[in-house]
């Protein structure tokens, strides 16, 4: 009778032991960046912060224009910014992660030109041989080697 209590109370214990395993403890983003005419955005830079800690997440979009940020902290506020060369950079401020949560950020970003008033481009020349004086490989034979 006690051996039975035992092994029920022991079975239990494993019973509740696996679903401990299970329980999840972080939230993800994922979205997708376009431009305005609804093409998307392939290699665009996604990145969030959350404000209070200034934890830092950043991708890059797909082929498809698509995103996602995994195994990030839950909570927030995250502050969602999408950039891309020759859009303006998009934000997506006092996002707030629940627990589990797949929070979706679908995100538009507007073309922009910038004139460029000036480019400087200088340089300098360095001389790539270590020794003028010596051509090609070097050994140094000293006298006993030659005798």
């Amino acid at each position: 009778m006690i051996l039975k209590k035992l092994l029920s109370f022991l079975g239990l214990l494993l019973l509740c032991n696996i679903y401990s395993f299970g329980q999840e403890t972080t939230s993800d983003i994922q979205g997708t960046i376009s431009d305005v005419n609804g093409s998307v955005l392939a290699g665009a830079t996604v990145t969030a912060i959350n404000i209070p800690s200034g934890t830092r997440y950043t991708t890059t979009t797909r082929k498809d224009g698509r995103y996602n940020i995994a195994n990030m902290r839950v909570g927030g506020p995250y502050e969602i910014t999408a950039t891309f060369v020759g859009y303006k950079p998009k934000k997506q401020e006092d996002v707030i992660l629940l627990l589990g949560q797949s929070f979706t950020s679908d995100l538009t970003l507007t073309p922009e030109s910038k004139e460029l008033t000036q480019i400087v481009i200088s340089g300098s020349r360095q001389d790539k041989t270590f020794n003028s004086s010596h051509n090609g490989s070097q050994e140094v034979v000293n006298r006993t080697q030659m005798e």
